[in-house]
């Protein structure tokens, strides 16, 4: 993961915050807003997201190892919340993830089988999310509510080539189109005169194996790859 573009994130998170603790020390606002059984929203975002690669012994020995860098983006979506008890909503929070990772290969552009463009690739994967989860939430403290958040995600990567006839050999990265994850997320809700603002930080864990190997079984590019997984982190913001 990019640390750098982490500490922007966390940094931009804890400037968000810091105008509405003022709100604190006023009077309690949207009193009756946590009893209502449905809520709706929407939320931005911005996300960093990699992959944890798994491989497979080499011929001769020496580790076949590729690069995957996450490059900042963004993604949107809606918000769909049922309030079960004080603590306890199921939410779901489908939207879009626009999503880009540089991926090197370990070759030298001297070798005359590659090209730069073959060697190093910035990958795009636009997502269709549905996820569902279970919200955990304290007690209202003021105009603030802290919370937890697990869930579990159906992911649709429009972008994936999965069904491209071509490959690496000609320079493209192709992944599966479904993938599974399951996320982790925490975060605040802020209640402010006229709606509820949240600032989360979620994590991202893909569950199923998302890289198509190349046709050629013993292709260079993905021999020794057994498996590749997205795994990334999203700074959100909701309005309620």
């Amino acid at each position: 993961m990019n640390l750098r573009f982490l500490l922007f994130i966390l940094i931009i998170s804890f400037y968000s915050k810091t105008p509405l603790y003022g709100q604190f020390d006023k009077i309690e606002n949207l009193k009756e807003d946590d009893s209502k059984k449905m809520r709706f929203g929407y939320y931005l975002g911005l996300n960093a997201v990699g992959a944890k690669v798994n491989y497979l012994p080499t011929n001769n020995g020496t580790p076949f190892r590729i690069s995957v860098k996450p490059k900042p983006s963004f993604d949107v979506g809606l918000l769909a919340d049922y309030r079960i008890n004080e603590f306890l909503n199921i939410r779901f929070h489908p939207g879009v993830a626009f999503v880009e990772r540089e991926i090197k290969f370990p070759f030298s552009e001297k070798d005359p089988r590659f090209t730069e463009a073959l060697i190093k690739r910035v990958v795009k994967s636009n997502y269709v999310r549905l996820p569902v989860g279970i919200k955990l939430n304290t007690r209202r403290i003021r105009n603030a509510r802290p919370f937890v958040m697990g869930s579990v995600s159906y992911n649709m990567n429009i972008t994936s080539e999965e069904t491209n006839s071509e490959d690496n050999s000609s320079g493209t990265f192709r992944m599966k189109r479904d993938v599974y994850a399951w996320e982790f997320a925490i975060g605040t809700d802020v209640y402010l005169p006229y709606f509820k603002f949240t600032t989360s930080v979620h994590g991202f864990f893909a569950l199923s194996n998302e890289i198509i190997p190349d046709v050629d079984l013993n292709s260079v590019y993905t021999r020794y790859i057994s498996s590749m997984k997205s795994r990334g982190i999203f700074l959100r913001f909701t309005f309620e």
